[in-house]
Formats: structure tokens, sequence, C-alpha cells
């Protein structure tokens, strides 16, 4: 007898009220779990399926601020069930499984769906989700950096760790990412941009519907919608990489040329990484200058969204650091994701240091990544505070601690000098390579890299991610030589070490 036949015995027999071995039994399908377990967030996410593609459908109104949703789940289960949720925080008024009308329930951002006991889902079949929303998303947006911004021109999707359930339903976590297609309908006079390419943009009376689409597999936060007022500009990286810039038009005539020289750096950015990394990991490189002034940048996939914050005015606004630091995330955070939200260092620590390099090529070697090293370590001697972050483990408040940022860039730079510029190049390229549009843990990391330098990592590891304090300058432990056997004075922080250890994504 199959397992699929043992399986549906066990439900009918369930529901007959029969007895039935212990062996069958034991096959009754059983709910999906209200979260995967994070040790930061263990509601996050879902049990019991694993997504394969959103097709996200939403009408906007720019100016009642009511979204209206539409959107189709397809996924496969990894277990049998009797009813599994999603995370989805306005109002559901309708969900179909696989074409019919099921019961569910809602409780904050958990979205219970129950299957009919003589229908259940079994391990292994696909399954097609449509749940039909509608609400205010900025009202849903909890107290998470980031959700629904609303502008003078219309509206703003992104945050980290916690965007995606104030606008469509998902399994909201890192772990299950799944490819995209999203359509927004929104004035006539309004744009969208969105993740990935342009499919189709369809105008029909008043309204406009913009349709996007993602083909690389993308984390649930990682998902975005700008509507309003943007001028598009397109090209193609000497490299062969196409991109797509967006900027806001609500900018003052010079802060966007701030913008404007910021932006056109993106695809020299790109081509200088894939040399660095290895190829782009996406179809579509870009950014989008959005008309908010929220306190982060967000390496949105395939297309980052850049805060209004973060330019000057003028030529010597332009800001390629940050620009740099998104366009990083492309190889970590967003092709490689994390396994788990402490793994956060092999998204932040890595763009942080990925933006060193950028400014070490950029100046033409003057600004050597060894003497921000060295700047920083000075700079924040006299912070106590800082030191005692676990950079592998920062702690669900410390997710985003400027530690994560700044440490976790020094160590990895005193990884480099340690094992020599060859094999940290090797490795990255391999974490990479392996990785490529999946997930990743700071443990396997720690294993690839001792596995390419050959050499024991436990002590670097230790005092550099993991202890709670400061580490001393020792050639052991990758300090450069300039470093070493001379006292370490104190020195102010720069702007750019300020502006590095804000709450930048």
């Amino acid at each position: 007898m199959t397992h699929r036949t043992l399986t549906r015995l066990g439900v009918l027999a369930a529901a007959a009220g029969l007895l039935l071995p212990l062996s069958v039994q034991a096959l009754v399908p059983t709910p999906g779990a209200d979260g995967v377990g994070d040790p930061y967030f263990p509601r996050y996410g879902n049990g019991g399926y694993d997504v394969g593609h959103y097709d996200i459908n939403v009408d906007y109104g720019v100016a009642t601020h009511r979204l209206r949703g539409d959107t189709t789940v397809e996924a496969t289960a990894t277990q049998d069930l009797s009813s599994f949720n999603l995370d989805l925080a306005l109002p559901a008024t309708d969900v179909q499984v696989t074409g019919k009308t099921t019961t569910f329930t809602q409780t904050g951002q958990e979205l219970t769906v129950t299957l009919d006991p003589s229908t259940p889902i079994l391990q292994g079949e696909q399954f097609v989700v449509r749940v039909v929303y509608a609400g205010d998303p900025a009202a849903a947006t909890g107290q998470t950096l980031g959700g629904w911004f609303l502008t003078s021109d219309g509206a703003v999707a992104a945050g980290e760790p916690e965007a995606a359930t104030v606008w469509y339903p998902s399994n909201d976590h890192p772990s299950d990412k799944a490819t995209f297609d999203i359509s927004a309908t929104v004035p006539s006079s309004k744009k969208v941009i969105s993740n990935g390419v342009l499919v189709s943009h369809v105008v029909t009376g008043s309204k406009g519907t913009w349709h996007w689409r993602m083909t690389e597999p993308m984390t649930t936060y990682l998902a975005s919608v700008v509507i309003g007022d943007y001028a598009i500009s397109r090209g193609r990286s000497q490299g062969g990489v196409p991109y797509l810039n967006a900027v806001t038009k609500h900018l003052s005539r010079a802060r966007r040329v701030a913008v404007d020289r910021s932006l056109r750096a993106t695809p020299a950015i790109v081509d200088f990484f894939a040399k660095s990394f290895g190829p782009y990991p996406f179809s579509i490189a870009g950014g989008t200058a959005v008309n908010a002034s929220f306190g982060f940048a967000l390496e949105n996939q395939s297309r980052p969204n850049y805060s209004k914050v973060f330019f000057g005015s003028g030529p010597g606004g332009a800001n390629t650091e940050v620009v740099s630091h998104e366009l990083a995330h492309m190889w970590w955070g967003d092709s490689v994701s994390v396994a788990q939200w402490k793994d956060i260092w092999l998204n932040e620590g890595f763009a942080t240091w990925s933006s060193w390099l950028w400014a070490q090529h950029e100046s033409g070697g003057r600004v050597a990544i060894n003497r921000t090293f060295a700047y920083d370590y000075a700079a924040l001697k006299s912070w106590p505070a800082f030191w005692k972050v676990r950079v592998d483990d920062p702690g669900r408040t410390r997710v985003f601690d400027g530690a994560v940022y700044v440490r976790g860039a020094m160590a990895l730079q005193a990884l480099r000098n340690k094992i020599g510029v060859a094999k940290h190049t090797r490795l990255l390229k391999a974490w990479a390579r392996t990785k490529r549009h999946g997930n990743g843990s700071v443990a396997e990391f720690k294993a690839l890299a001792e596995q390419i330098s050959g050499a024991q990592l436990d002590t670097f590891f230790a005092e550099w991610i993991h202890q709670t304090d400061r580490p001393r300058p020792s050639r052991a432990l990758g300090f450069p030589p300039s470093m070493l056997g001379r006292p370490i004075a104190d020195r102010p922080m720069s702007a750019r070490l300020l502006q590095s250890l804000r709450h930048r994504m």
C-alpha cells in the first residue's frame, strides 16, 4: 500500500470514526506550523509547504490609501496537510485552494486555511491558493523597520525583516524563496516600479496596470512596489548587464544632481562586483530614488530603494557608498540569503566590506581598505557598547546594530589579511557560486573559509564575530602590519563612519 493510499485511508477512517493500525493512523494529515521557528522571529513564515511562485495583483487608490489584492500562491506540500497558514495583515474576504472556496480564519497576521478532511493536501502535492483581500496597508504597518509608506504622490512598500504582510499573503521568511509576478493598478498618471523586468504597462481609462516579473528566486521581504511620479532611465553596463533606474520627480534641482550622479555609478559598480564576486546573479540591475525620507536604503532584489535622506545637494551630495552597499547585497543577502535572521552578518557585514572595496577601487587606491579598517577600529575604541554585540548572533533587537555592519566588515577584512587576497577572493566567489539563489549560515561560511584557506579558524571567528569584547591587534587576528606593536589612539568618528552605523540595510 503506497504512502498516498495510507494517508487517504487514514483520513477517511478518521472521518468515519473507524480504528486502524497505528502505522496507518500515524499518517493522518496534520496542520502546518504557524511559523518556521526562527530563533528571533518564531512566528515568521509557516511550515508544511514550499512556495514556488507568487502572482501578486493589487489595485491601489492613491487618494483613498486603500489596497485591493488578489494574489495567487503556488506551492508544494512538504507534509500531509489538514490546514496551513499564510502571513497577511490585511483582512481576507475569500480564499480558494485549487479553485475551491475554503474555510479560513484570521488572527493578527496569521491567515489559517482549513482543508476539507476528505481532501487534504498530501506531501509532494502541488497546490494553488488564491487570496482576495483589502484594506489600508499603511495602517497595517507595525513597529518593525519598514512596511507601507505614504508619500505626497503615492506610496512605497519596503522594509526588513517584515514588509510583505502588509500588502500580499506569503510564507514570510527568507528560507522560502520563490519567483514573482507583481502587477499593480494605479491612476494612469502614476508609475509603478517593482522588481525585475517590466513585462507590460496597459492603460485602461483612468487607470494603468504595471506588470513586473522576477524570474530568479526572491525572499518575501525583498519584494517591493513603488508608486508615484518617477523618471525612468535605461541602459546596459559595459559588462552587458541591463539596468533600469527610477528617480522621483519630487526633488530639488540641486538634490537631483546628487541623486543622478550616484545612480549613474550603478552599472560600473555592478561590473566591478561581478569581477570581484562572480557573475551578477539577476537578469537586470538598477535602483529607485524614492519620494520618501525614511532612515534606510534597502536592497530590494534587482532594484534597491534609496531614501532621499542619503543624498545631499549638488555634485558634492552624491553618495556612491550607499549605492555600492546596496548593490553588493545583490550577491550578499539577495542571491545568497540568510538561513535564519541571526546570520545577518552574511548580509550586512559583507555589504559594508564590499562598499570599502568599491571605495578603494573608485579612489584608485587612495582609500585603502586597511586604512578604513584602522580608522574605524580607532574611532570606535571608546565605544564599549559597540564591542558588546555578538556579530554572529546579535539578538532580535540588534539585528541591524551598527556593529553587525562595521565590526562585521572589519572581520571580513581581517580574514582577507589573514588568509591572503587570492584565497579570500576564491572564498567569496565560491560562496556566491555554491549558495547562488539559496540560503547560507555563518557556520557554513566558516567551514568553507577553512576548506579554501587550509587554516583552522575557530579562534579567529570567535574573536571577531562571537565574543563580546574588542579584539586586540595581532597578526593571528588579521590586523594589518601598520597596527601592530604600537598603541592605538582614539580618533573622532567621520561622517562616513557615522553613516555606516545608521540603520541601513
